[in-house]
């Protein structure tokens, strides 16, 4: 009997598996708030890229007079891809309208497309109040985004984003053709 207590008492007294203990049980919780300070970060980098996007995109077609159709809405798509970097930019989509009023009647003047935007918004309900006298024209730009997480261990693995940007074009002439 007195080995017996002499022995728990020397266990009780040993340190040395201690730290090996205690190390353990910490580095799950560290490993985890570490992905999940990575996740949630990358998930705020992209968002504010991506809500950047819009309103670009409205202010440099609005800064275009096309005479004809052209070829500057691949430039723009390449733009609003490029603003995105360094994430992936396969699940962005990018719509771009220009709507005027026209006596009363506010009307899509033409729609030009980067990917394949999923149940966009009308222009035309976007633009309300944003055209309230005849000739009064506006760039309306919905963008979507399907964020793809790299790492999926804290937060959810996908993330879908919508905004929209306005810009009025120079001197709020109506641009007749998509750019």
């Amino acid at each position: 009997m007195h080995a017996l207590l002499h022995n728990l008492r020397s266990l009780w007294r040993a340190e040395r598996g201690v730290a090996a203990v205690e190390f353990a049980l910490i580095v799950p919780t560290l490993m985890v708030l570490f992905i999940g300070t990575f996740e949630a970060s990358n998930l705020i980098r992209v968002k504010m890229k991506f809500d950047a996007a819009a309103p670009a995109v409205a202010s440099l077609v609005a800064l275009q007079n096309p005479s004809k159709t052209g070829t500057l809405t691949s430039d723009f798509c390449s733009g609003a891809a490029d603003m995105m970097a360094p994430f992936s930019t396969s699940g962005l989509n990018v719509q771009v309208a220009s709507v005027t009023n026209y006596n009363g009647t506010t009307t899509v003047d033409w729609t030009a497309n980067c990917g394949n935007m999923s149940n966009p918004k009308s222009a035309t309900v976007l633009a309300t109040g944003l055209v309230p006298s005849s000739g009064d024209s506006v760039i309306v730009v919905q963008t979507s985004y399907t964020y793809e997480a790299p790492i999926s261990l804290v937060l959810k693995s996908s993330y879908t984003f919508q905004n929209v940007g306005y810009a009025r074009p120079r001197d709020n002439s109506t641009l007749k053709y998509a750019p």
